[in-house]
């Protein structure tokens, strides 16, 4: 492994009842939140059913566009 571990909690709702949409939804959100190009590598998704939420596991890669903000004016 390269990158660090991150993960992200999933909250179900009517779109997220499928494995395959869960998983589209882990990976768009790491990307987003990565501010990658491409999807991170999603290594886990474990529902944990005392909390009612899905937790996905993925793999931040090293190098990652850091947040820039544009200054107006």
């Amino acid at each position: 492994m390269t990158g660090v571990l991150k993960a992200l909690v999933i909250i179900p709702n009517e779109q997220t009842r499928e494995f395959g949409s869960l998983v589209a939804v882990a990976r768009q959100a790491a990307r987003n939140r990565e501010r990658a190009d491409k999807n991170p590598p999603i290594l886990a998704l474990r529902f944990f059913a005392e909390l009612g939420v899905y937790v996905a596991v993925y793999e931040a890669q090293e190098g990652a566009k850091p947040k820039v903000k544009k200054r107006s004016g």
